[in-house]
């Protein structure tokens, strides 16, 4: 059966957005510190020729290796911390070089744990799949994660704009480019493992400038799509319009639960009906 393919999701929750902007602050409180201390993930003869790995002519490449392609990427031109892979080289050395670099990392990484955590506990999901910075000239190359099936959720925050994420398109035949915006922005998708074939994603994504990146996933259950599709209403929701408005904490609780469980048909009810039993004013 063929999911519901990648989309952009507008994020107008506060809440959410306080958040993210946490993991923009792990490079910019110092970005030479950044760049010196942390681990750059690309070969020398791949950074020489980096539009090689997100082509079209390497995309057929990548098709043509059918289920040899195990699904992870074979090239990135980025800074990965992804703390629940632990065997991936986070830091430019093996040991602090210096004390002050050692003050660095327990920095670096009591900031990120607590990004994650709080971020986890927002979207209800456990398995983050990617957190990675892209500098300038940044790239990750063609790949499908056959090998990871999921609902996912894929953040991006571009420094100007000038990059993009692109897929290739399976009923079409063409590569389609979904081009970033200055800020933060959200794509959901589904990405499909070999059993089946008509939801295998080809994609790539490269950029001119700073970009960063946070992918969560479920699993492939019919559930996860609809819980997914749950917390996309509150994502976009007017659970913060509510909150400028005045609401109390209790309110805003009460109003949460509504809309991330029943969705917003059950919230206009509930406003409907607190309308009907509210006493007319006297004229």
């Amino acid at each position: 059966m063929k999911k519901v393919g990648m989309r952009k999701i507008p994020i107008k929750n506060k809440e959410l957005l306080g958040i993210l902007d946490r993991y923009l602050e792990l490079r910019t409180n110092d970005p030479e510190a950044f760049q010196k201390n942390m681990h750059l993930s690309c070969q020398d003869h791949q950074k020489d020729n980096p539009e090689r790995w997100v082509s079209d002519e390497y995309l057929q490449e990548v098709i043509a290796e059918g289920h040899a392609h195990e699904g992870y990427p074979d090239s990135a031109f980025n800074y990965e911390f992804r703390t629940s892979n632990l065997e991936h080289q986070f830091f430019s050395s093996n040991v602090p070089r210096n004390r002050e670099e050692a003050q660095w990392r327990s920095f670096f990484m009591e900031n990120l744990r607590k990004n994650n955590t709080d971020l986890n506990n927002f979207l209800g999901c456990r398995n983050q799949a990617l957190s990675s910075i892209y500098p300038p000239k940044g790239y990750i190359s063609w790949h499908n994660n056959a090998n990871a099936a999921a609902w996912n959720f894929v953040f991006t925050h571009s420094e100007t704009g000038d990059g993009y994420f692109k897929y290739w398109d399976l009923e079409k035949k063409e590569v389609v480019y979904m081009y970033d915006e200055p800020g933060w922005t959200l794509k959901a998708g589904y990405f499909g493992h070999y059993g089946e074939p008509e939801n295998i994603f080809y994609h790539a994504a490269a950029t001119n400038c700073w970009r960063t990146t946070l992918s969560f996933c479920w699993d492939t259950s019919i559930e996860s799509g609809e819980l997914r599709e749950d917390l996309i209403e509150e994502i976009m929701s007017e659970y913060e319009i509510a909150k400028e408005a005045g609401a109390s904490t209790e309110d805003m609780e009460f109003f949460k639960v509504i809309l991330g469980f029943f969705g917003k048909e059950a919230l206009k009810e509930l406003e409907e009906s607190e309308g009907e039993s509210k006493p007319t004013a006297n004229k």
